[in-house]
């Protein structure tokens, strides 16, 4: 009889880990990218508010939405060791959460309410301040995803807000309303983004073992950012004409540069000053991100005087 259990248990073990490294070879299988269609919304000149304040609600939310609907899932969370395994990907839902909740918290300040003394509707307080918020590592395996969970909330509570902008129900009507000052603010949250990214890719110290987690964590940061700057344009003509078409389009082609950014072997180079033979994709990369940047603060100058 002890026999016969002490095989049982045996073999429990062994099935458990069997499990465990077929789940964590279909993971990097299917997570050996992390390329995401940009986010390319296109109004007509007389669309509704309600048809705006949808593109917003997805130019803040869709990045993350689309990591949460993958085959894969929410990374981060996950137990023995499978964020550390499969780090690519992992680093770049980083980067998407990052992102995803100062674009949270500075669209709902601006294009969902009047005045900066109105109350914030209270789904997007609730997205910004509670669901987004939750740390992305809390714990989680497989069908049990604390973190995704709080996301997907936040994500609803978005969507709800967009799809009751003029509703005949006053109680829960959501407001939009997009004012000169709204565009230079949410086009700061831009500039701010690309200046961290910028400020993690310039790090000297940074290792060759740790250069495919800034990489792909700059990554899902610039997804973002782009997906909120391509929201705002889509909604308000005057982004361009503001701030120069030639810059805004300038930014937008190098959003899509860093998102096809993808090495096979990410390096950080053979030394400091950049003629070794290893390439440098930090450098390659920051390169992008740096213009992106400086067209952005040029629209920012522009619509200033």
């Amino acid at each position: 009889m002890a026999t016969n259990k002490l095989k049982l248990a045996r073999n429990v073990i062994v099935g458990l880990i069997v499990i465990y490294i077929l789940y964590v070879i279909i993971v990097a299988l299917t997570s050996n990218y992390t390329y995401q269609e940009q986010y390319k919304p296109v109004l007509s000149e007389n669309a509704t508010d309600q048809e705006r304040a949808i593109v917003m609600a997805n130019g803040v939310s869709i990045a993350l939405e689309n990591e949460l609907n993958s085959i894969v899932g929410f990374l981060p969370n996950d137990l023995l060791f499978v964020p550390n395994l499969v780090d690519n990907r992992t680093s770049f839902q980083k980067g998407i959460i990052y992102a995803t909740r100062p674009a949270s918290d500075m669209i709902a300040k601006t294009v969902a309410r009047y005045g900066q003394r109105d109350t914030i509707d209270v789904r997007l307080s609730e997205a910004t301040s509670r669901y987004f918020t939750y740390g992305d590592n809390v714990w989680g395996f497989w069908f049990i995803y604390d973190a995704e969970g709080k996301y997907k909330s936040g994500i609803k509570n978005w969507h709800s807000w967009a799809n009751s902008v003029g509703s005949t129900n006053a109680k829960n009507a959501g407001i939009y309303n997009i004012k000169s000052d709204d565009v230079y603010n949410i086009l700061k949250y831009c500039v701010n983004m690309t200046d961290y990214a910028l400020g993690l890719l310039n790090d000297e110290n940074i290792s060759h073992f740790k250069t495919d987690d800034v990489v792909y964590f700059t990554k899902g940061i610039c997804l973002v950012t782009g997906n909120v700057l391509r929201a705002i344009n889509a909604v308000d003509v005057s982004v361009a004409q503001r701030g120069g078409e030639e810059n805004l389009q300038e930014a937008l082609k190098r959003f899509d540069y860093i998102n096809e950014f993808d090495p096979t072997l990410v390096l950080a180079g053979g030394n400091v000053v950049g003629d070794a033979l290893i390439p440098n994709h930090i450098a390659a990369l920051a390169r992008h991100i740096d213009v992106a940047n400086s067209r952005l603060n040029d629209m920012l100058k522009t619509m200033e005087k």
